[in-house]
């Protein structure tokens, strides 16, 4: 593999302090693992309570899309009560594992990237208003099902959204996995700007758009790590290559 340039400076690797990342396929929640995934538990701040929506419809509205990582959505909708003191911002850090809580065996998420969500106001004249997000997270089990795969729904169809199937759960230190997302800070290209449809890709003759393609390499090279043997120096020249802005 010949060796990328980044502005005539030479390797785009040059600049990392590792030259390799180690696999945690072994680690629980990962892999083929169906234990429980270890971290500091995730809580949002006093006052503000997850709820469920089971009957909300999808909204494609790319505002309410947050991330740097697009393989499923996660939608997350937050309460507040009297305790919740003006408006405010809710902090998802990075690492932060999405929980899948449905029946069947299917990928658990992770959160490439710190996001903030804006919470407003307690009401006090009457009624709790819910905010609505998405989050746009990474795979961490590649042999497990896609979340998207039972979506036939007028509104999630064409989405690769996973509507009740996830809560936010821990947020991992393990030493590998931030490694690899310390490569997608300060990438303020790679925040969501736009849908993908996952059925597109299953056409015959279908060829990705441009835009798509750092975060079929993201999710690639990731899955490398949960699931594989980890990513050597080609494979992170490879994955710095298509995530620079171009």
């Amino acid at each position: 593999m010949s060796c990328n340039k980044d502005n005539g400076t030479g390797p785009l690797t040059d600049t990392l302090q590792f030259e390799r990342i180690g696999s945690v396929s072994h680690l629980p929640g990962f892999g083929d693992s169906d234990e429980l995934p270890e971290g500091t538990p995730f809580e949002l701040p006093k006052g503000l309570h997850l709820v469920k929506r089971p009957n909300h419809r999808f909204d494609p509205d790319i505002r309410k899309l947050k991330g740097d990582m697009n393989t499923f959505y996660v939608d997350v909708h937050i309460v507040a009560d009297s305790n919740w003191q003006g408006s405010g911002e809710v902090v998802f850090p990075k690492g932060l594992v999405m929980l899948q809580v449905s029946p069947s065996r299917v990928q658990n998420g992770m959160l490439m990237g710190r996001v903030r969500i804006n919470v407003p106001p307690y009401s006090r004249n009457g009624g709790n208003d819910t905010t609505t997000y998405y989050l746009g997270v990474a795979c961490i089990n590649a042999h497990k099902a896609l979340p998207w795969e039972d979506n036939f729904g007028a509104d999630d169809r064409n989405y690769p959204v996973a509507k009740g199937l996830y809560k936010p759960y821990v947020v991992t230190a393990n030493e590998e996995v931030l490694k690899f997302l310390s490569l997608l800070e300060d990438k303020e290209h790679l925040k969501l700007t736009r849908h993908y449809n996952p059925w597109d890709r299953l056409q015959e003759g279908w060829v990705d758009p441009e835009w798509l393609e750092p975060y079929l390499v993201i999710q690639d090279m990731f899955w490398k790590i949960t699931d594989g043997p980890g990513l050597n120096k080609d494979d992170l020249e490879e994955l710095m290559e298509a995530i620079r802005k171009k």
